[in-house]
């Protein structure tokens, strides 16, 4: 059973939060609950970033949430994305979309997100 908590980049100072999802706190704004605070602070985040954990580690251990940007040993790179049959997966960006599946690439590397790296995509796609 995977640990369910989201992540986020603060309204205030873009930085990003992690804990759980506490959702539409009126008037737009979107609230997640800060794991690394001792009271478990609410914290405003931009709700275009939220992202969920996947529940899995890249090769480096660090944990891979929706929006990550993967490469995988083969040179692929790929975007990860919740699908509707309920289960996340990795997308390339070139041509027709492709799916990579993260829990078979046991040597995918996180190598940034779509937030704060979008120039990895296009760099994907070249």
């Amino acid at each position: 059973m995977r640990e369910i908590k989201f992540r986020g980049k603060r309204i205030d100072n873009g930085e990003w939060v992690y804990g759980y999802y506490v959702g539409d706190c009126g008037d737009g704004c979107h609230e997640i609950c800060d794991i690394n605070s001792p009271l478990g602070t609410r914290i405003e985040v931009d709700p275009a970033t939220v992202g969920q954990f996947t529940g899995l580690k890249d090769k480096n251990s660090n944990e891979i949430y929706e929006g990550d940007i993967f490469i995988t040993r083969m040179e692929v790179t790929a975007v990860v994305e919740w699908e509707k049959e309920g289960r996340f997966l990795g997308f390339t960006m070139v041509g027709e979309r492709k799916i990579v599946y993260i829990n078979r690439e046991p040597t995918a590397e996180i190598i940034g997100n779509i937030y704060d790296n979008p120039e990895l995509i296009q760099q994907g796609a070249t």
